[in-house]
């Protein structure tokens, strides 16, 4: 008997084991379709050149510049999701303070509209390539921490008066090697002799202010980046918010919609008024192909930031990472095969250093995967 009862616990066992890896095998694949299409239609609308009917009837050119157009409706969606979800499991008031909430939401509407006017004048490769290597502006705020000047401007910027990773946070060799690989990555693939060749003055000025953007992009990433983990901290160090840190991705995403909705809402009222963005709406209701494109990057972003919250809940952080990790070689793929780029010498090096990068992420994840694993 005792033999038969062991023996149906083991076949119960496999069977689950079994119904956890499809699931999160379907995830997996969500993940990547809705992520995968949204970054195709995002390049898609930043570097089509969209035709319309001019008031007299002539063929004008159209380049979508405008992120506050692009980011407010996916963030109507994103509000909606979150605001549901939260509802539907939340048992208790949100551990975020008000000052807490308004940080984070700034950094982001600085995170996100920097992140999408760069892709205005970057190519969708390095934009990826520059924003894998998040680590690099969390060990540049530890090392600005170590000024007091900016130590104290850290501490009041971020509302905690113990910065984590405060001066005796070591900067790791390996994630300076990770900057060096990212910047010349970077470095090669936008700024290559052959690609040189076709670009004109304003052009390349143009491209060094996206890599700026870029750069302030990643740099407050790192910012947000510390700040959710000081609240994570804080709300596991209360009994009353335990199991909370799982419904904080909604939350964030509940933040983040809430305040780049307030912020694109704005601006597109302010150009209304004040600037061209009476045309700009009358040319995207009557060009079908702009309005199709603006629609599904919306509902794929947001999908897949869906997906990613509910897979983070089930599975972790350490599971993502390397999902999200693999996601980037994807993306890179698909941006070169789908838009038909050539890739001189240098760019393969280029996108050899950052694939090199992706893979090291991988593997470092991988192996915390299998440590934590080992101890539960």
């Amino acid at each position: 008997m005792t033999t038969k009862k062991n023996g149906e616990k083991v076949n119960r066992y496999k069977e689950e084991k079994k119904h956890t890896s499809i699931t999160k095998m379907i995830y997996i694949i969500l993940l990547y379709v809705f992520y995968l299409f949204g970054g195709l239609f995002n390049e898609k609308l930043t570097k089509t050149e969209y035709e319309y009917l001019d008031e007299n009837n002539n063929i004008q050119i159209l380049k979508f510049k405008y992120p506050a157009i692009s980011l407010c409706f996916p963030s109507i969606l994103s509000f909606a999701i979150s605001y549901f979800m939260l509802n539907k499991k939340k048992k208790t008031e949100s551990p975020i303070s008000f000052h807490d909430k308004s940080i984070i939401g700034i950094l982001y509407i600085i995170s996100s509209f920097s992140s999408q006017t760069a892709l205005i004048y970057l190519d969708f490769i390095v934009k990826t390539i520059g924003k894998s290597c998040k680590s690099a502006s969390i060990m540049f705020i530890y090392f600005l921490n170590t000024i007091p000047f900016c130590n104290k401007l850290l501490k009041r910027l971020l509302n905690n008066n113990k910065l984590s990773g405060d001066k005796n946070t070591p900067i790791l060799l390996k994630d300076i090697i990770k900057v060096l690989m990212t910047t010349t990555s970077v470095i090669l693939f936008n700024l290559s002799s052959d690609s040189k060749k076709t670009q004109t003055k304003n052009e390349n000025g143009s491209s060094y202010f996206g890599i700026s953007i870029l750069i302030l992009s990643l740099f407050v990433d790192g910012l947000l980046s510390l700040k959710e983990s000081m609240i994570k901290n804080n709300i596991l160090n209360e009994k009353k918010y335990e199991g909370y840190d799982n419904m904080l991705s909604w939350e964030y995403m509940n933040i983040f919609s809430f305040f780049t909705f307030s912020f694109s809402f704005c601006q597109i009222i302010f150009n209304l008024f004040f600037g061209n963005y009476a045309h700009i709406f009358k040319i995207i209701f009557t060009n079908s192909i702009l309005l199709k494109d603006l629609i599904l990057y919306a509902v794929f972003d947001v999908l897949g930031q869906s997906v990613l919250y509910i897979f983070l809940g089930k599975y972790g952080p350490l599971a993502l990472s390397m999902v999200t990790s693999v996601r980037k070689i994807l993306s890179i793929s698909i941006s070169i095969l789908y838009f038909g780029k050539s890739i001189s010498f240098s760019q393969s090096i280029s996108l050899f250093l950052a694939t090199s990068i992706i893979f090291w992420e991988i593997y470092e994840n991988g192996n915390k995967y299998k440590i934590k694993s080992k101890k539960n």
